[in-house]
């Protein structure tokens, strides 16, 4: 009857096994017996009376999974974008194909179709990265769903079996119902995702294959280095079908530049709207500091150069731009909208620069910016190789002459004997510029383009870049130098005392970033970038092995950053503590120095701990190495360590400062430092003496400034018999409360210590907070003393003997004599 039931109340396609129990039993079944380690365990059953709660908790479960049953707006976004994407490789494929087919496609088509299919990918990659966090977020709410099916069933089988009433069967029937529906609704979606995934990843298939083409063509431009690539200067033949040729040349290359253009503006030309927002954004801030920096113009506040690039906002701006373009556009824009760039940026750039140059030297910029222009027109015409070989031979022939023009006059107008050096190195790099052009001239009409431009090309587009990078550090610098004056960094302690030191470092900074940036994009211009990429790898993963210790250069290098950058972080710290933190608190005498110590330790602890790790060092066996550092302690770094512990301990305690006045034994001056190992003592004669901390703790140390900077000035003196003692205290007294250092309160107080053998002895005690005069304080004190006696007529008596001579004695003395 049982089974009956049980067979009734199952769902529709659910295993009739589910939950039955053996015909003819009226007795619960007996217990499965025990899993082996091989059988996956019984799920655990629900009891009966948890069933109603457990079944609202199942419920709220299934709905939160609602979210993954359906698409949501990114995989809708992606199935909605990704036909778009294939037709778009299907296009970039045929045109790239066209580019690549060339005989020999030049480094800067190459890089443009890298750029492009770069960006194809990198969208790719990220909808490759939804689609695998969305598959695996389903296939863990199957699994769950799994689980909980195995629950529930089990739980009806033992719902089944208590006689539980019909209502809890049913409900734990409506369970099963819901997951099963829910899971079905889950399997379909996963099939649908892992779909979209697979098609997503063959297009991301497509898109290395052409960058691995390009990789390869890339390469096979440097095999072409020492080889004809071009058709010689001489060859007239070859030249008149060439330029037969060359208008089908440039409409293809005008096609396929087009074509570039409009998938970028389809693809990223919201950017090129932020670029011109951030050009706005640049020329009202300039407008606003060039209003700002008007009061500092011809004085020495700020740097005339400064104050004159403020004076060119709309140049200091297209400047800045076009440097920042860089964090706009992750992958290289396509030719048209770079070129289109380079000439914008160029007379803004010679603007700038000309603030710093020599007025002899203008003239000189104008003719190099001329030929700037020229390079940037040439790169953009490296499609059509036989048009590429004209402008760039006119180049190298009108560099020749103009810097042998140059050289020429320069001799006629200053002798050799009369130059300075630093025209005398121009001078030499203008003749070695003057010889890279005759050989790049030389090899392209040779018809050797890829050794021409390596050589030519090479020197123009490296000095445009360094032209337009060091047209952006004057701006950089500028800016940073009126920020150092206006809110909120100027009241800053560190800005008002170390302004010109902050400056100078900032300007360090820039210059070695500006130098690193020419460095990097000058390769990339003349295609060594990836060559050199591979080169710095092979050298970094180069390894030393001995034994089981291997270490590469890489993890040396990193090792040796990390270090100095730990020690270059606790310098910035302390210094912003020291200037601006510890100024505004108020901190226990010596509790400044012993934070700074503790901070500046442990950030060296933490950048060696994380620079052995970064060296390949299993922190774990550094038991072994601090066990191995025990016994060298009890052996022979017992004094080492106890000056280590002794200086924390002074610097805990906060009994020694630096600037305090001390005596350790033989040793009185001024605490200059407090180091790891000894303290560093300055004394009055001007001598550095490097006292061991652990003197400090076990010796007697006197500190005249512990707790105060009063010191006490004793000044004594006799005066002869009969000398009234109440007058003389008076011109005591009178002598000290005269005297500018000496204070008022404690008072200034004189007393009369007694008789002595030729004197009367008087003494008066002064204080003074000025413990650094306290010498010279004490010898004016005298000689004011001094000087009042005398105007008194009070008498400083010399020493006085009596000598007596008896008759006997008297006789003696005179035989001797």
């Amino acid at each position: 009857m049982l089974a009956m039931l049980a067979a009734l109340w199952l769902p529709a396609g659910l295993p009739a096994a589910w939950g039955q129990a053996p015909p003819g039993s009226t007795a619960p079944s007996k217990a499965p017996p025990a899993p082996t380690a091989t059988e996956k365990p019984a799920p655990q059953s629900i009891p009966v009376p948890e069933v109603a709660r457990r079944a609202e908790d199942i419920g709220k479960e299934l709905r939160d999974l609602e979210t993954l049953a359906v698409p949501g707006p990114a995989i809708g976004a992606i199935e909605k974008r990704l036909p778009e994407i294939t037709a778009q490789i299907v296009g970039q494929t045929e045109t790239s194909s066209r580019l690549l087919d060339d005989a020999q496609p030049v480094a800067a088509t190459l890089d443009g179709i890298a750029a492009q299919w770069q960006a194809t990918r990198a969208e790719l990659a990220g909808y490759v990265t939804v689609l695998a966090e969305r598959a695996t977020a389903i296939e863990e709410a199957l699994k769950n769903l799994t689980a909980n099916r195995e629950r529930w069933t089990r739980a009806r089988a033992d719902a089944v079996a208590s006689r539980a009433p019909a209502q809890v069967i049913e409900r734990i029937d409506g369970v099963l119902t819901a997951v099963a529906a829910a899971r079905a609704r889950l399997q379909t979606q996963r099939g649908a995702i892992l779909i979209l995934q697979d098609r997503v990843a063959q297009e991301v298939g497509r898109c290395e294959d052409m960058l691995g083409r390009v990789a390869s063509l890339r390469r096979g431009i440097a095999g072409r280095l020492f080889t004809q690539d071009s058709v010689p200067l001489w060859d007239t033949r070859q030249h008149a079908s060439a330029f037969l040729e060359l208008p089908d040349r440039i409409r293809s290359a005008i096609a396929a530049d087009v074509a570039q253009l409009r998938q970028f503006v389809g693809r990223q030309g919201w950017k090129a709207a932020v670029q011109v927002a951030i050009f706005l954004g640049l020329v009202l801030l300039m407008s606003a500091v060039r209003r700002g920096a008007s009061q500092w113009a011809g004085s020495a506040e700020l740097e005339t150069t400064s104050v004159l690039v403020f004076a060119r906002p709309i140049s200091a701006a297209l400047v800045l731009t076009v440097l920042l373009s860089g964090w706009i556009y992750l992958t290289a824009p396509v030719r048209a909208i770079a070129t289109l760039g380079k000439i914008v940026v160029l007379l803004p750039a010679l603007r700038i620069t000309r603030l710093s140059l020599d007025p002899v030297l203008v003239r000189m910029q104008n003719v190099i910016g001329a030929f700037f222009l020229a390079e940037i027109i040439r790169n953009f015409a490296s499609v059509v190789p036989l048009l590429e070989q004209q402008i760039f031979l006119l180049e190298m022939a009108a560099g020749m002459v103009v810097l042998g023009w140059w050289l020429v006059s320069r001799r006629r107008q200053r002798p050799a004997g009369a130059i300075s050096s630093r025209e005398r190195a121009l001078r030499l790099i203008t003749r070695v510029v003057l010889a890279v052009f005759a050989v790049a001239f030389a090899a392209g009409a040779a018809g050797d383009m890829t050794l021409g431009l390596l050589l030519g090309s090479g020197v123009l587009g490296a000095g445009y870049l360094a032209l337009v990078l060091y047209g952006g550090l004057r701006v950089a610098s500028a800016l940073v130098a009126f920020a150092f004056r206006v809110r909120p960094l100027c009241s800053l302690g560190m800005v008002q005392r170390h302004r010109a030191l902050l400056e100078r470092r900032t300007y360090g900074v820039l210059r070695g970033l500006g130098v690193v940036a020419w460095v990097i994009v000058s390769l990339r211009y003349l295609g060594l970038w990836p060559a050199t990429v591979e080169l710095i790898d092979a050298a970094m993963d180069a390894h030393l092995q001995r034994g089981t210790l291997s270490i590469s250069l890489g993890d040396v290098l990193v090792f040796a950053i990390t270090v100095a950058g730990s020690f270059i972080l606790s310098g910035l710290l302390r210094f912003a503590l020291d200037e601006d933190v510890y100024p505004r608190l108020t901190l226990g005498r010596g509790l400044t120095g012993a934070v700074s110590s503790l901070l500046h330790y442990a950030l060296l602890l933490a950048g060696l701990l994380l620079a052995l790790a970064a060296l390949g060092v299993d922190l774990t066996k550094l038991t072994i190495l601090a066990g191995a550092f025990g016994v060298g302690i009890g052996f022979g770094l017992q004094t080492v360590v106890n000056n280590f512990v002794s200086g924390l301990l002074i610097l805990f305690e906060r009994r020694i400062d630096v600037g305090d006045a001390i005596q350790v034994g033989d040793v009185a001056g001024q605490v200059q430092q407090l180091g790891m190992r000894a303290c560093t003592v300055r004394t009055g004669e001007g001598a550095e003496v490097i006292v061991p901390n652990a003197s400090m703790i076990s010796e007697k140390v006197t500190n005249w400034t512990l707790s105060d900077g009063l010191r006490r000035i004793d000044v004594g003196v006799g005066v002869a018999y009969g000398t009234p003692p109440e007058k003389m205290l008076e011109i005591l007294l009178e002598v000290a409360r005269a005297h500018p250092l000496v204070l008022a309160d404690p008072a200034p107080a004189a007393f009369f210590l007694g008789f002595g053998e030729s004197a009367l002895r008087f003494e008066v005690r002064t204080w003074t907070d000025r413990f650094d005069l306290w010498a010279q304080t004490q010898s004016e004190l005298a000689v004011a003393l001094y000087a009042a006696l005398g105007e008194a007529g009070f008498e400083i008596p010399l020493p006085q003997r009596d000598v007596r001579v008896r008759d006997g004695d008297r006789g003696a003395l005179k035989r001797e004599i």
